[in-house]
């Protein structure tokens, strides 16, 4: 019964790390979670741009993963 649970909260850190690169608040993370394939459209076709922060989220969550430039 744990498996879910902590399924739902690593898509919801996933969102919210996704709304922080493209400049978004904490507003727009909630709207990816309730309406999802809405606000991910609005990321894909809308004028929001993606910001590096690769490097700050590899530095908090000390994670191997590629560095963007």
């Amino acid at each position: 019964m744990l498996i879910p649970i902590v399924n739902i909260i690593i898509l919801i850190i996933v969102y919210h790390n996704l709304s922080l690169s493209f400049g978004k608040d904490g507003g727009f993370t909630v709207g990816l979670i309730l309406l999802g394939f809405i606000f991910l459209h609005i990321l894909t076709i809308g004028d929001a741009k993606l910001l590096v922060m690769v490097k700050q989220v590899y530095l908090k969550y000390r994670i191997k993963a590629c560095i963007w430039q």
